[in-house]
């Protein structure tokens, strides 16, 4: 690319970056991005509702589960089509060949030296592009899984073809149903890879602060020798995977004249920590807004829903064990739609008001005054 000023830099290639990079490039802008590995192919297991995945081929799907269940006291199989995203042909779907691609890693001065060259310049460097810190104290959600062959987990998935959620306690340290009080709580997420293989993770939906992976990988240990797992599956499997997902993102605002965009910003859903799907559609919308001349004050604005996923987040961060159980024995009872309003990033606040009321009337009295509590208390 020649010289002068371009239209766009964006700064880190992650799944939002390089969605915004890839769609602005399209639509004949000048861009520049920069990432200190841009040739790196995506190490984390992205998965997303297959609804919500729109504007991509078929073959950024790596696996496709038709009934994902949540299970809490009771069993609930999900009417809504689960999918597993396929790095490799996701990122070649996101084509650069247009982009002037820099390899370096930039610090919050070497973004802002960004805005003398560029019309806009986009930060999308995660929410921790300095690394994790090991006191940080922001509510996280925290997850430690293996990857091993399908014989090996069908103990653990027990008859179901995915588990989004198993929030059962048989992670539990004793043997006789006792000893979760004042534990946080966290579920079992097993979800078949598409090429023979089950990615087996156990996940503390969100913490302050958070739970840390050694409590983790001991639960999941516990929990898969309950249902008959041999201890291999944690001790040699085929891969591990360790997640840290800030549930507000930054929590910072961007740096100054700068764009803040996926969980860089307030891309991530603060209840679930879901971000991926919502940052492939948003970076369509951005690059058109720019195409046209547009320069946006911010990417994910304020909402009014946002208040009510605030206190969502609240009210996970509080519940104990059996008030989460009977929290998602609720959304488990949900008609589909409510389910689909509660879990989405763009719900409106009549949608997510509406859901979340409807889980409040569809849990037990005991659990609806510990969600009450946990909610509306200072």
């Amino acid at each position: 690319m020649s010289g002068g000023r371009v239209d766009v830099a964006v700064v880190g290639l992650g799944p939002a970056g390089r969605a915004l990079a890839s769609a602005c490039a399209t639509r004949g802008l000048r861009v520049v991005a920069v990432d200190p590995r841009p040739d790196a192919v995506w190490a984390p297991t992205y998965g997303v509702w297959e609804d919500e995945l729109v504007g991509l081929p078929a073959s950024v799907v790596r696996s496709r589960l038709a009934a994902p269940e949540v299970r809490a006291v009771d069993v609930h199989r999900l009417s809504r089509r689960y999918v597993v995203l396929d790095n490799v042909a996701l990122q070649a779907a996101l084509p650069l060949g247009d982009v002037d691609v820099r390899r370096g890693r930039l610090d919050d001065a070497g973004v802002a030296a960004l805005t003398s060259s560029a019309r806009v310049v986009v930060d999308a460097r995660g929410a921790r592009p300095q690394g994790l810190r090991v006191d940080d104290p922001a509510p996280a959600q925290t997850a430690f899984g293996v990857v091993v062959p399908a014989d090996v987990a069908a103990p653990a998935l027990q008859g179901a073809e995915a588990l989004l959620m198993d929030w059962r306690t048989d992670w539990r340290a004793d043997g006789d149903g006792a000893g979760t009080a004042g534990l946080r709580p966290s579920f079992l997420y097993a979800i078949p890879l598409g090429d023979g293989t089950v990615l087996l993770e156990e996940t503390c939906l969100a913490a302050s602060p958070p739970l840390h992976v050694e409590e983790l990988e001991a639960r999941l240990r516990r929990r898969l020798a309950a249902r008959g797992v041999a201890p291999s599956a944690v001790d040699a499997p085929l891969g591990r995977e360790v997640v840290h997902i800030p549930m507000r993102g930054r929590g910072r605002p961007p740096v100054e004249g700068t764009l803040a965009h996926g969980v860089a910003g307030r891309g991530g859903h603060v209840v679930t920590g879901y971000s991926v799907a919502h940052a492939l559609r948003r970076s369509r919308t951005l690059a058109d807004e720019l195409a046209a001349g547009h320069a946006p004050r911010g990417v994910d604005a304020p909402a009014p829903a946002d208040a009510l996923r605030e206190a969502g987040l609240r009210a996970v961060l509080r519940l104990d064990v059996e008030g989460t159980l009977a929290l998602f024995d609720g959304f488990g009872r949900l008609p589909a739609h409510l389910q689909r309003a509660y879990m989405s990033r763009d719900g409106s606040l009549l949608d997510v008001a509406t859901a979340m009321g409807s889980m409040f009337r569809r849990m037990p009295w005991s659990g609806r005054r510990e969600l009450a509590r946990a909610t509306l208390l200072p």
